[in-house]
């Protein structure tokens, strides 16, 4: 599996199903690009089926524009957000009880 790529026309259908963790970026930002390599970490050894959508912030300002940063999603419905840049051990927990 990959990391998906969400705009505006497809983000609402990634989230209807399933489980999805939607994390929001500015690829220039070394915050964002370690986030990023956390979760692509993560992603590869995910036991269970959890999609992961980034958004670019940059690029998707409306879908943006109403969402924090981090987001887990199922069937279209928050689970839990967390704003900002998160370490490899915070996401591993974030998603945990899911994976």
């Amino acid at each position: 599996m990959t990391i998906l790529r969400g705009t505006k026309d497809n983000f609402f259908s990634l989230i209807k199903e399933g489980i999805t963790l939607a994390y929001f970026s500015n690829p220039q930002t070394e915050e964002c690009q370690t986030t990023r390599a956390n979760l692509e970490s993560i992603e590869r050894n995910i036991k269970k089926d959890i999609k992961f959508v980034e958004i670019n912030v940059n690029e998707e300002k409306k879908v943006v524009d109403i969402f924090p940063t981090i987001i887990l999603f199922k069937n279209g419905k928050i689970l839990k957000s967390k704003i900002g840049g998160q370490p490899r051990s915070q996401l591993t927990q974030f998603i945990s009880p899911f994976n």
